[in-house]
């Protein structure tokens, strides 16, 4: 007896031949799990955006790692203690504090109200 012949076990079931018919170009990527890091799979689609003239990183500066911004020192102690209770660590990826650039919304981009002819 042939193991083929008594393991019925599949891990995915083929697809219809209907819909074999009607999609032609399909491909499956198993290695861009949509479910358990849907992340990847939209970088993917980043990267179709710019193929095959441009190149990109394929995780991005953050990645698929859970990101948290304290904006209080209330705020960080919070999550300094929710870290100690999961047994983690984060890093920090930018200072304290923000500044924003000089180049940036240094001139409103709404008309200065006109005087009417009684200077109101």
């Amino acid at each position: 007896m042939r193991a083929k012949e008594f393991i019925t076990e599949r891990t995915t079931k083929p697809l219809r031949k209907s819909a074999q018919a009607s999609t032609p170009g399909l491909r499956k990527n198993t290695h861009l799990d949509n479910n358990n890091n849907p992340y990847l799979a939209y970088r993917f689609g980043v990267a179709l955006a710019g193929s095959p003239t441009q190149t990109m990183d394929q995780k991005g500066p953050l990645g698929s790692n859970f990101i948290t911004t304290d904006y209080t020192d209330v705020e960080a102690e919070i999550r300094q203690g929710a870290e100690r209770i999961m047994g983690v660590s984060s890093e920090e990826v930018s200072t304290k504090g923000s500044t924003e650039m000089a180049t940036v919304n240094s001139v409103s981009p709404v008309a200065k109200s006109k005087k009417n002819k009684y200077g109101i």
